[in-house]
């Protein structure tokens, strides 16, 4: 991002176009495929869950080589999920074609087409490529929770989202379940004509309250990448 895409991002922020945040933990901090990650305490048996894959599972792979942890890789868009099966993929890499969001059981997803790459919302109205109820794929949705206990897994090490603004109640949903969620990595999608700003303003504000704190920030100010404090903390004292 160049220099003018900065000052665009400021004045946006400066007339409450943007959210406003800004870093509020200084730590070790790495790149996987335009991930920012902290590090501390991931090794191969950390476990990873990637919401919202596509065709692009560049940071799924990355992690794997980098730690040889297993990713649990969700996206129930059809394209996507025939796309995955055509991959030569890593015993470490696990996928599964469901949607994630506050509830178990059947929902209504509706294509968009950013920038002519399909991806599925639960949105009807936005401001790309808004289509009507006819345009819905019924499919499978479940719960963090759920797929924690039909896993077997008790905690979440780096939780990456990229859902296409469901991300707003699958916070609120592992919040009040009292997931143990270490790293959290999500793309806000106040850009949505229907997702008001201030529906990400009160996330931070939820997520801080629960003990988390941003240790990284995107210049377009929409990626952010969380750090549960206590449990890094935590893994500082036992290095």
């Amino acid at each position: 991002m160049g220099f003018y895409s900065k000052i665009k991002t400021r004045v946006r922020q400066l007339f409450g176009h943007e959210v406003t945040a800004r870093v509020e933990l200084q730590c070790e901090c790495c790149n996987i495929h335009d991930w920012r990650i902290c590090p501390v305490g991931i090794d191969r048996n950390s476990e990873v869950f990637s919401l919202g894959v596509g065709d692009d599972i560049g940071f799924d792979k990355g992690l794997i080589v980098a730690y040889n942890c297993n990713v649990h890789a969700f996206d129930p868009t059809p394209r996507w999920i025939e796309w995955i099966k055509s991959q030569d993929l890593s015993p470490q890499f696990h996928f599964y074609p469901y949607a994630i969001g506050g509830r178990d059981g059947r929902m209504k997803l509706f294509p968009r087409m950013p920038k002519g790459k399909p991806s599925s919302t639960m949105l009807t109205v936005m401001n790309e490529g808004a289509k009507d109820e006819g345009d819905g794929i019924d499919v499978t949705v479940k719960r963090l929770s759920t797929l924690m206990a039909e896993l077997g897994v008790s905690h979440i090490d780096i939780l990456k989202m990229d859902i296409e603004a469901a991300e707003y109640e699958v916070i609120d949903d592992f919040l009040a379940a009292q997931l143990s969620v270490y790293q959290l990595l999500v793309e806000f999608h106040h850009r949505f004509s229907s997702v008001p700003l201030q529906k990400t303003r009160d996330t931070l504000d939820k997520l801080y309250k629960a003990g988390y704190r941003i240790f990284y920030i995107t210049e377009k100010a929409r990626e952010y990448s969380f750090i549960h404090l206590d449990t890094y903390e935590k893994y500082l004292r036992e290095a």
